[in-house]
C-alpha cells in the first residue's frame, strides 16, 4: 500500500506547472517594452496561485507583467492602452454592448405579492352590510417592468508602425520596473509573496516567512479540507491570508513535501549559524 502512495504522490510531483490564469502579455509588449532581469537568488518564499514555486528565484519583468523562474505571476501592472495612446497615428476606436434590451433577461425575479383577501372570501362580510355585497374582484398585480441596464463602452487604442518610446512610455515603464524591484528586493530579505490570479498578492517580512515555513508545511499535511486548512491558518496567526489563497495552497497541498525539504534545509542552516553566525534562510 506503502509503495502505491508514494507512486502517486511522485507522479503528482511530476506534473509541470499550470500557468494561472493571468491575463497574458498584450501582443507587441515584449517586443516593444523588452526584459528586465534580476540575477538568481536563494532566499525567500515565492508561492503562486499557492503552487510552491523553489529556489533559486529569477524575478524578471517580462513586458507588461511579472514572472518568477520564468513562470507569469501578476497580470499586466500597466495596461497596454497607456503606452499605446502616447503613439503617433493611433487610432481609437468604441463598441458598446449590453443596455436595456439586455435587461429583462439578467433581471431578477421579482418578489410575489402578499395575497389579499376581498369580502367575497369573509364569511363573516355579509353579517354587517347593508346591503347584499357585490361581486368584488381582487387588485391586480402590478406588470413587473425590469429596470433598464446602462450600456457599457469599451474603447480599443491601436496604432501600425514601430513602438517609439518617449518620455512618458519611459515612466510607465519605470514603474513596472520598480514593481519588479520591490519583489525582488523582499525575497532577498527572506520574505515571501504569495501571488494569486484572483486576489491582490500577500507578502511578508523574513520573520513572518520564517514562522510559515516552519507551520504551513505540517497544516498542508494534515487538513483534510479547504475548510480546515483555512481554521488551521487563521489559528496560527496568519489571519492575513484570504480565503481564496487557502484555497488554492489545498489544492496544491501536495508541494507539503518540498516545503517539508526546505524547512529542513532552514532548520539546518539556522543551527549552523547560532554555531558559527552568519545570516538567516
Amino acid at each position: 500500500m506503502k509503495a502505491k502512495i508514494v507512486l502517486a504522490i511522485a507522479a503528482a510531483l511530476a506534473v509541470p506547472f499550470a500557468e494561472a490564469s493571468f491575463q497574458p502579455n498584450p501582443k507587441g509588449a515584449v517586443k516593444a517594452l523588452k526584459v528586465t532581469r534580476g540575477k538568481p537568488f536563494k532566499t525567500g518564499l515565492v508561492f503562486i496561485d499557492g503552487k510552491y514555486i523553489p529556489p533559486p528565484y529569477t524575478i524578471e519583468r517580462y513586458g507588461l507583467v511579472l514572472r518568477v523562474n520564468k513562470i507569469q505571476a501578476t497580470n499586466p501592472v500597466i495596461p497596454w492602452e497607456e503606452f499605446i495612446k502616447t503613439q503617433e497615428g493611433v487610432t481609437v476606436s468604441k463598441t458598446t454592448t449590453g443596455g436595456t434590451s439586455d435587461a429583462a433577461t439578467d433581471a431578477p425575479e421579482p418578489e410575489p405579492e402578499p395575497e389579499i383577501l376581498s369580502d367575497d372570501d369573509d364569511p363573516l362580510a355579509d353579517l354587517f352590510d347593508d346591503e347584499p355585497s357585490s361581486k368584488k374582484s381582487s387588485p391586480k398585480k402590478p406588470a413587473y417592468k425590469p429596470r433598464p441596464r446602462k450600456p457599457t463602452v469599451v474603447t480599443t487604442y491601436s496604432f501600425d508602425g514601430e513602438f517609439v518610446p518617449n518620455d512618458t512610455t519611459k515612466a510607465l515603464l519605470a514603474k513596472i520596473n520598480q514593481s519588479r524591484t520591490e519583489v525582488d528586493a523582499l525575497l532577498r530579505q527572506g520574505g515571501f509573496v504569495c501571488f494569486g490570479a484572483d486576489y491582490s498578492r500577500v507578502t511578508g517580512d523574513s520573520g513572518t516567512s520564517k514562522m510559515l515555513l516552519m507551520k504551513l508545511p505540517d497544516m498542508m499535511k494534515t487538513c483534510q479540507s479547504a475548510a480546515a486548512l483555512r481554521q488551521a491558518i487563521r489559528a496560527n496567526g496568519f489571519t492575513f491570508i484570504p480565503d481564496e489563497l487557502c484555497r488554492d495552497l489545498y489544492q496544491n497541498r501536495v508541494d507539503y513535501i518540498k516545503l517539508f525539504e526546505r524547512q529542513k534545509a532552514a532548520k539546518e542552516e539556522a543551527e549552523m549559524n547560532a554555531l558559527y553566525g552568519g545570516r538567516g534562510y
